[in-house]
């Protein structure tokens, strides 16, 4: 073989080579945009949960604001019914009248608070702050406690009052309504009375928050199912609480949220770094 036929056998390999090059380079292409594509539609799905979870927590707090409601407005239909029976009597005077609007204004001012406390709760503020995990767990009592009594489900705590983290408390607070709300729904659903335990310590360098219950547990071999997008055991559920509870603890609180089943119910444990 002459020197120009050499030359032009490595010419068509060359050639050849960069044929498969530029096969590799556009099979690249493709993939980056099919990488892209499925990117865009993970993001726009994981918004449609946010939006869904936002919806979900409405709900919650409006059910909770017709319980913490259920009482005063209970009181401002008696004041309003002892005005029309002193009225009848020939009692209502000035003394009584004023007396009676004082406390009607008493009951409708504490009605308007408990829908600001609530907004306030709830409201997505994200900002690192340093906090006492108390402090949160007696925020959600607060929400949680009429709604709970109305059902007959008890709530204990066992606090160290001297935990205290740099996070973000109101995705915490967040959390942790959903998982009570998740206790009390099953206890509803089964028809029975219980208790949810908030149980907080210190393990080594994290903080450590136990959501037990004796609502009977979940019925699977491996209960971390419940944490998948979309899946739930509820008959009206969205099945994306659990799933976004996940998220906020472990990609924006870097912690750990797991579940297991214990007598009689499920423990839900929170790591957080101190």
């Amino acid at each position: 073989m002459n020197e120009l036929d050499q030359c032009q056998k490595k010419i068509k390999i060359l050639q050849e080579a960069l044929k498969q090059n530029y096969n590799i380079q556009r099979e690249l292409e493709k993939s980056n945009e099919e990488l892209n594509r499925l990117r865009k539609q993970v993001t726009e799905q994981q918004e449609i949960m946010i939006e869904q979870q936002k919806l979900a927590s409405m709900g919650e707090m409006i059910g909770n604001i017709a319980h913490q409601w259920r009482q005063p407005l209970n009181a401002l239909g008696l004041v309003l019914q002892n005005i029309k029976k002193a009225y009848e009597r020939g009692r209502l005077d000035e003394a009584y009248l004023e007396k009676a609007v004082n406390k009607g204004k008493m009951l409708t001012t504490k009605m308007s608070t408990t829908i600001d406390d609530f907004r306030n709760l709830i409201k997505s503020k994200k900002l690192k702050e340093r906090f006492f995990i108390k402090d949160i767990v007696n925020d959600v009592i607060e929400m949680v406690e009429a709604s709970l009594k109305n059902h007959n489900i008890e709530m204990v705590l066992e606090l160290d009052e001297n935990l205290e983290t740099e996070s973000y408390p109101n995705e915490l607070f967040q959390v942790l309504i959903n998982l009570v709300n998740n206790s009390k729904d099953a206890f509803i659903e089964q028809n029975k009375n219980g208790f949810i335990k908030i149980k907080t310590y210190q393990k080594e360098n994290y903080i450590i928050i136990e959501v037990i219950d004796n609502a009977g547990g979940i019925p699977f071999e491996n209960p971390n199912k419940v944490f998948e997008p979309y899946f739930t055991t509820k008959d009206k559920g969205t099945g994306i609480g659990l799933y976004m509870s996940k998220m906020i603890i472990e990609k924006d609180m870097e912690g750990i949220l797991g579940v297991e089943n214990v007598e009689d119910g499920a423990k839900f444990t929170i790591k957080l770094p101190i």
